[in-house]
């Protein structure tokens, strides 16, 4: 049995960032979306991208290695183990695997029966991942808001179905404390937390597809936050929507901010001023 950390949620969300900062944890490695670059086809058209490590992915010392160790295997099982046991031989034993192949269902059903499962679930706020992809893709701003809502909420009865107990991270949550939300991370997955987190450069993980900020020097030197839906007209316009995804949207994202009450959250509470008053005052 080996220890995963699983990252779950949609798309375009920060996965890879969130993976390649946990990559960096001693005894961490993150290989990405791993069930899908498990298949063959799928693996191969990634096979010309460069690794997070700098390599090419057929020079990475562990996609390199993968088609070998999976080949004439037919079933997602069968590839985990090879895949878990070539990772033990070329990080490790005990190494711990990142996983960030989001809502696979069957295959996180797998996993968390047969190994020592811990489930992050990330997710972006409602309006910063609809504009985003509403700007990648042209599709309107409001089918990507009802997008949001139904497959997180997939995503939610699945997990409860499954028995996981995950931790709720929301990406604005993470870009804007990176320190604080890393940290709960670490705690509820049971990696050494250490400031090589805060830099996704620092990563030891090998990932050869998702987000191009696993080679980008600027995203990789710190967490950063992309603002622009702030300034979205669309956003504005379809804000009435948002009355009945507010809730949901306020309690996967915000859950840290507003645990308990608002007025308690930990940088910039009254409760925090209150105990520095008493130390310092």
């Amino acid at each position: 049995m080996s220890k995963i950390i699983y990252i779950a949620g949609l798309g375009h969300s920060g996965t890879t960032l969130l993976d390649m900062s946990l990559g960096a944890a001693g005894g961490v490695t993150g290989l990405g979306e791993l069930k899908t670059l498990m298949d063959d086809n799928t693996r191969q058209k990634h096979y010309t991208s460069v690794c997070s490590c700098g390599k090419k992915a057929g020079d990475c010392d562990i996609w390199g290695k993968i088609p070998n160790a999976i080949n004439g295997l037919k079933t997602d099982p069968e590839k985990i183990e090879a895949v878990v046991r070539l990772l033990d031989e070329v990080e490790g034993k005990g190494t711990v695997l990142v996983d960030s192949s989001k809502n696979s269902y069957p295959y996180l059903s797998y996993m968390n029966q047969q190994h020592d499962l811990s489930l992050v679930f990330l997710t972006r706020d409602v309006r910063s991942w609809s504009y985003s992809r509403h700007l990648s893709t042209g599709k309107p701003v409001v089918y990507f808001m009802l997008r949001w809502f139904l497959e997180n909420k997939k995503l939610l009865r699945r997990i409860r179905k499954m028995g996981i107990d995950p931790i709720f991270v929301g990406y604005e949550e993470l870009a804007l404390y990176p320190d604080h939300l890393l940290q709960l991370i670490a705690e509820h997955t049971g990696i050494p937390y250490s400031a090589k987190l805060l830099v996704p450069g620092n990563t030891t993980s090998h990932i050869i597809s998702g987000n191009i900020a696993r080679t980008d020097p600027a995203k990789r030197s710190g967490w950063k936050y992309d603002a622009r839906w702030m300034l979205s007209r669309r956003i504005l316009t379809w804000s009435p929507l948002l009355l009945f995804i507010q809730r949901m949207n306020r309690r996967l994202v915000y859950s840290k901010v507003n645990a308990g009450s608002i007025l308690d959250f930990h940088l910039f509470g009254t409760r925090r001023k209150k105990e520095l008053d008493r130390q310092y005052n």
